[in-house]
C-alpha cells in the first residue's frame, strides 16, 4: 500500500496496478494515510499463499541464475532506507554487475524495488552496457497490469543509465519468458501513472465495486461491511455494473428499492427489470432472516429444466479440484458420485504431480467408458463449465482419452446443472455457485474447507508438509547409510576377521 512522506504520497508499481483494478481501494489508502480511522484487514490465507508462492518462484529463478554461473549482486533492504538502497543499486550498475537482485529506484513520487536487473551489452549514455528489467510472476501469461510495472521500472532505470531500455521481461509461472518491447507500451504506461497522480490531487468520489481483486484486497472487509450496511445493489445476484448504473440513475440504490420498484427504468429492458425485481424481493426477505426460497422462471423452450435428460440409475455426478499454484497448474482430484448395485459410492482419482495427473485422467476416462457401456442411457452431471474445459485441456496436454472425450461430447453425455438452475429458477441467495445453492439441500459447511479458495490453501499446505516429510525421510536414509558405511569400514579395518565377516553379513 502507498505511503505518505511529509505532505506527499510515495507511490509504487503495486499502487498503480491496484488503481487500474479498483480506484476505491486507492481512495481508502489515501483516507487512511490522512488520518481516518480505517483498519485494513489482515492478509487472508489465500493472499498469504499467493505471496509465498510468488516468493518461491522468485527464489527459484534466483537459484537458476546462480546455478548457471551468472554473477548476482543482491541489494540489501533490511535496515536501510529506500534512498540508501537506491545508492547501492546505482553503484552496482556502475560496477557492471551481471544480475542485480532487488534493485531500488526513486524518482519524484515513484519508488520501489524490481525483482531483477539484467545487464545487456547495449551501450547506455553512461556505460558501454545497460540494464533491462526482469520480473517474476506466477501467472502463465502476461497481464496488462504487469506491463505497467515493467514500464515504470524501465523508466526509472532509464533515468539512472541515461538511455531507455529496449525491452523488459517477465519470468512466468510456467517457466516461459515474456518480453515486451517498451516503445510500444511506455507512452500508455506514463499516461496511466499520470492518471493516478491526478486522481490523488483531484480526489474524485468513488464507491466500492466488486472486482476480481477483492478476495486479495486489504479493504475487502471494509467494502463488504459497507455493502451490507447500505443494502447495496452490489449484493443482488446476477446484476452487472451497467444494470446497477442504470438503476442508480433512476434513483434505485438498494435491494429493497429495487424489490419495490413499480416504474420502468430507462434503458433497462422490462424483462430484465422483472427478473431483477424478483431476485431482489427474494434476497430482501432472506436478509431479514427468512428461509432460503426460490421461484420458477417462466418456461422457455430449450432452457432450464428442458436441459435435463431422463434420469437413469447409472447417472454419474462429477467434480474436479485444481491447484493453480502448482507449477503450470495441477488438476489434483477428480471425484465421481454414483450408484453401484443400489448403493451410493464416491470414487476419487488423485494426482500429486504431472505424471500422476496423466494417469488420473487415463483412469477417469477408462472408468467413464466402462460405466457408460454398462449404463448406455446414463449421463455425467457437473456444475458450470470448469470440468469440461479442464478435461479438454488435460486430454490435449497428456494426449490421453481424446477419442473417449470426443465421443462423450458428441453423444451429449455431459449435463451442466448450472445452466439448468440458471434457466429454471430465481433463488434467494446472493449468488448461484454450488456453494450458494447448498442452502437448499444441506446444512451450512463447517470447518476449514468451506470455499474453493480454502481447498487450494489446504491442499498446498498438505503438499508442503508432504514435501518436508519426504525430504526429512531422505535425509534420515542418507544419514543412516553414511553411518552404516562408516561402521563397515571401521569394522573391516580394526575388528577380528570373524567379526568383520559377521558385519558384512549384517
Amino acid at each position: 500500500m502507498m505511503r505518505r512522506i511529509g505532505d506527499d504520497f510515495r507511490l509504487s508499481a503495486s499502487d498503480l496496478m491496484r488503481f487500474k483494478v479498483c480506484r476505491h481501494a486507492i481512495t481508502l489508502d489515501r483516507r487512511r494515510l490522512e488520518g481516518e480511522a480505517l483498519a485494513p484487514a489482515a492478509d487472508s490465507a489465500e493472499a498469504k499463499l499467493v505471496q509465498d508462492q510468488g516468493d518461491a518462484h522468485e527464489a527459484a529463478y534466483l537459484a537458476r541464475c546462480r546455478q548457471a554461473g551468472r554473477q548476482v549482486t543482491e541489494i540489501e533492504k533490511d535496515g536501510l532506507t529506500l534512498e540508501e538502497s537506491v545508492a547501492s543499486t546505482v553503484a552496482a550498475m556502475e560496477a557492471g554487475a551481471e544480475i542485480i537482485f532487488q534493485g531500488a529506484f526513486l524518482s519524484g513520487p515513484w519508488g520501489g524495488y524490481s525483482d531483477f536487473l539484467e545487464r545487456v551489452e547495449r551501450p547506455s549514455a553512461r556505460w558501454s552496457w545497460s540494464y533491462e528489467v526482469v520480473d517474476t510472476k506466477l501467472k502463465r501469461s502476461a497481464d496488462p497490469k504487469h506491463i505497467l510495472q515493467l514500464a515504470l521500472y524501465s523508466d526509472l532505470v532509464a533515468e539512472i543509465q541515461g538511455t531507455a531500455p529496449a525491452a523488459a521481461h517477465l519470468e512466468l509461472g510456467n517457466g516461459e519468458r515474456f518480453t515486451v518491447q517498451l516503445d510500444l507500451v511506455s507512452a500508455y504506461a506514463r499516461r496511466a501513472r499520470g492518471r493516478l497522480e491526478r486522481f490523488l490531487v483531484e480526489r474524485p468520489e468513488t464507491r466500492p465495486e466488486p472486482v476480481s481483486f477483492c478476495t486479495l484486497c486489504p479493504w475487502r472487509e471494509h467494502c463488504a461491511a459497507e455493502w451490507d450496511a447500505t443494502d447495496s445493489l452490489v449484493l443482488v445476484a446476477n446484476v452487472n455494473r451497467s444494470q446497477r448504473d442504470k438503476l442508480a440513475a433512476a434513483g434505485v440504490m438498494t435491494i429493497v428499492e429495487l424489490a419495490e420498484r413499480e416504474a420502468p427504468v430507462p434503458k433497462l429492458a422490462p424483462e430484465t427489470l422483472a427478473r431483477l425485481k424478483v431476485q431482489a424481493r427474494l434476497q430482501a426477505a432472506r436478509r431479514r432472516g427468512g428461509q432460503a426460497a426460490f421461484e420458477l422462471r417462466p418456461h422457455e423452450a430449450g432452457r432450464g429444466f428442458d436441459l435435463l435428460p431422463v434420469a437413469d440409475d447409472g447417472d454419474l455426478f462429477y467434480d474436479i479440484e485444481g491447484d493453480p499454484y502448482y507449477p503450470g497448474g495441477l488438476e489434483y482430484l477428480h471425484g465421481v458420485w454414483y450408484r453401484d448395485q443400489g448403493n451410493w459410492r464416491f470414487r476419487t482419482f488423485w494426482a500429486h504431480d504431472r505424471a500422476a495427473e496423466g494417469q488420473a485422467i487415463d483412469d477417469l476416462f477408462g472408468f467413464f467408458a466402462g460405466h457408460l457401456k454398462a449404463h448406455p442411457k446414463a449421463h455425467i452431471y457437473h456444475y458450470a463449465n470448469y470440468e469440461i474445459a479442464a478435461l479438454k485441456r488435460l486430454s490435449m496436454a497428456h494426449r490421453i482419452g481424446e477419442a473417449v472425450l470426443d465421443q462423450l461430447l458428441r453423444e451429449r453425455r455431459f449435463v451442466d446443472l448450472f445452466k439448468v438452475v440458471g434457466g429454471a429458477l430465481i433463488a434467494s441467495e446472493p449468488g448461484y455457485s454450488i456453494k450458494n445453492l447448498e442452502a437448499f439441500y444441506m446444512a451450512k459447511r463447517e470447518g476449514d474447507v468451506a470455499t474453493a479458495g480454502a481447498s487450494v490453501v489446504v491442499y498446498e499446505e498438505w503438499r508442503e508438509r508432504r514435501g518436508a516429510r519426504r525430504h526429512a525421510l531422505q535425509r534420515s536414509r542418507t544419514l543412516v547409510n553414511r553411518c552404516w558405511r562408516s561402521a563397515r569400514r571401521t569394522a573391516a579395518g580394526t575388528a577380528r576377521p570373524s567379526l568383520s565377516r559377521r558385519s558384512s553379513a549384517i
